[in-house]
């Protein structure tokens, strides 16, 4: 039984994942003859939305908000508080409540992908709380969407009972499990999202005060000599790691990471084994890291750019599995 749901969560997720697809009612459509339901452009669009970047169950809040509008029009933001304080004893600091509601109103995204989701707006505001949008609540009236709409929520909260629930400390992250940069930038309550190119290897986040690194442990033979970089594991516990090209001790992202604990910075790992599997783009969360204080400025290979190498001790040493499997070949 259980082998049996996992494998209809995974494919699920797998036609989620299909951009010529993008939601099982899209599947339905495309392959069942003797399916029927016609849903709006606009409604397929939500149904998308809330498949690709909702039901894979990473984050409970926006499901479990989708329900509260499913009985509830106003003071949404304050029941889905309540709910979540009483069922799942989690509570929503300002960051989070920010994020949730930007996420609901397609103002977590970048400018560009802002356009992909234009229809995707469920909150309005409403004096000291948010109700739902007009769009969204005409897209309510419509019983086909409704139930289309509950099943994804419903499939959305038994993914994160199975898979995500088990938080680590504080956060809203499971250690070993997948996260995009994406996920990331969520899950950690930035106000809005930011592209990998930005990011860059890690990205500090000045509101939350949250730091994210981004390792890409297999490094590719063609890329430029300032972004091979030689990170690598020297024990299941222990993490070197190289500051971005053209740093210096003194610079601000490396004085930053020295510091953290003094200047109260959440430093936080996500490794991947290569940016390139075909299988996953996502990073494994390793937890939280704390720099050792040995650190080293160098010059790197056939550059005239400096970086700085830092060694980081890992809060929770690496599962010996997914150690193993990162650093063999």
């Amino acid at each position: 039984m259980f082998l049996n749901l996992l494998t209809f969560y995974t494919a699920k997720i797998r036609i989620f994942n299909n951009n010529s697809l993008g939601s099982y009612y899209k599947f339905l459509v495309k392959y069942e003859k003797e399916y029927t339901i016609r849903l709006s452009e606009d409604e397929e669009k939500v149904i998308e939305f809330i498949s690709k970047k909702l039901a894979s169950g990473k984050r409970i809040h926006e499901l479990e908000l989708l329900k509260r509008t499913l009985q509830y029009r106003h003071r949404i933001i304050g029941r889905l508080q309540k709910h979540l304080s009483e069922k799942y004893h989690c509570e929503m600091d300002e960051h989070c409540t920010e994020n949730v509601i930007n996420m609901m109103t397609n103002e977590f995204p970048t400018s560009a992908a802002k356009k992909t989701y234009a229809q995707c707006v469920f909150l309005k505001k409403e004096q000291d709380d948010y109700g739902i949008s007009d769009v969204y609540g005409k897209m309510l009236q419509n019983p086909e969407f409704c139930a289309i709409l509950e099943e994804l929520v419903d499939f959305g909260i038994s993914r994160y009972k199975v898979n995500y629930s088990y938080h680590y400390q504080d956060t809203n992250l499971v250690l070993y499990q997948k996260y995009t940069y994406e996920d990331a930038c969520r899950l950690l309550n930035w106000e809005r999202n930011e592209v990998p190119l930005n990011i860059g290897g890690y990205k500090y986040d000045k509101k939350t005060k949250t730091f994210p690194i981004f390792i890409n442990y297999d490094k590719q033979d063609n890329i430029s000599d300032t972004t091979k970089y030689e990170d690598h594991f020297v024990a299941e516990n222990r993490l070197i790691a190289i500051s971005k090209s053209g740093r210096s001790m003194d610079s601000e992202d490396v004085q930053n990471f020295l510091n953290a604990t003094k200047r109260g910075i959440d430093v936080q790992l996500f490794v991947r084994k290569n940016k390139d599997d075909k299988i996953s783009k996502e990073f494994y969360y390793l937890g939280r890291v704390i720099a050792t204080g040995n650190a080293k400025q160098f010059v790197m290979p056939n550059t005239d750019k400096t970086a700085v190498e830092i060694e980081w001790e890992l809060e929770t040493p690496v599962r010996e599995d997914i150690y193993q499997y990162i650093v063999n070949e």
